[in-house]
């Protein structure tokens, strides 16, 4: 799910009277990555998960890396990997006819193609509205451009981004959501709103300024909550110290727990969806 270019700008004009009177220090910067305090204590390869955790007690990083626990797959993990999949074709759909100069050739039927790859999934209704919400608005944006109004399109959408997060300790493989205008990130999320969120977004924030040089002070979280009739919300972050010193804390205490090997307790609120549920209460259902 992409967001309306005039959203855009309405919401990154709020950020930006936030970050002008709380700007980001140099040493939170990404490229502050060799030095204290933003250089990580061990680098482990951690991965989004490890330290955006949902467990309050972090069990499941105990389980999934020192342990070696195999995940569980459920409905739940499925339907946000299948629109977020969804998402990144029609954004590289649209894309790819744009290169070619053929923007008007991305017709409806073009995405309803690739729609019909769902239609056997009980979920095939929300995927729908999904694809078919992102086409028109990443249309719409192209299409201003294409009418003569501009000389680029308002926003330019580019999904699945790879990234190095080795220099701050993340894995070598990171995968952005989407970047908008080349400094905008965005996180699609289904279902309800965590605070670890933000704390994944920092952190993809970071392991882009740490290759890129290129200072990344904002981010959207996208949330899809598919209840019934689809509802989409969407949640302005400003990438500032705060954010960015929580993520250090985080992932450090991350690294601490898996170089000493404790054995976390087990959470008295376990998230129902989380894939490793059958190690802490095996046989209880929900």
């Amino acid at each position: 799910m992409v967001v309306p270019s005039f959203v855009i700008g309405r919401l990154l004009r709020r950020l930006y009277g936030i970050s002008i009177n709380y700007p980001v220090p140099d040493e939170l910067r990404g490229w502050s990555w060799s030095k204290p305090p933003l250089r990580p204590r061990a680098y482990l390869d951690l991965s989004i998960n490890d330290v955006a955790s949902y467990c309050p007690t972090r069990r499941d990083v105990w389980l999934r890396r020192v342990r070696n626990a195999k995940p569980e797959d459920n409905s739940s993990i499925a339907l946000g990997r299948d629109i977020h999949e969804v998402i990144s074709k029609v954004i590289k759909t649209i894309r790819r006819y744009v290169v070619n100069e053929d923007l008007w050739g991305c017709s409806t039927e073009v995405i309803e193609s690739i729609i019909n790859e769902y239609r056997n999934k009980e979920w095939f209704s929300i995927v729908r509205d999904v694809a078919l919400t992102t086409y028109y608005i990443v249309m719409g944006d192209y299409s201003w451009y294409e009418f003569g109004f501009g000389h680029q399109p308002l926003t330019t959408w580019v999904s699945e981004v790879r990234v190095d997060g080795s220099l701050i300790g993340l894995s070598r493989n990171l995968k952005v959501d989407a970047i908008v205008t080349g400094n905008l990130i965005i996180d699609f999320k289904v279902g309800r709103r965590y605070e670890v969120h933000d704390i994944a977004l920092t952190a993809y924030a970071l392991a882009l300024e740490a290759n890129n040089e290129v200072p990344i002070n904002y981010g959207f979280l996208v949330y899809i909550q598919p209840n019934g009739r689809t509802r989409i919300s969407v949640k302005p972050i400003y990438i500032g110290p705060d954010l960015r010193r929580d993520f250090i804390d985080f992932r450090d205490e991350v690294i601490d727990l898996i170089l000493s090997e404790k054995e976390p307790p087990k959470a008295t609120s376990c998230p129902q969806t989380c894939p490793y549920r059958k190690y802490c209460y095996p046989g209880v259902e929900g």
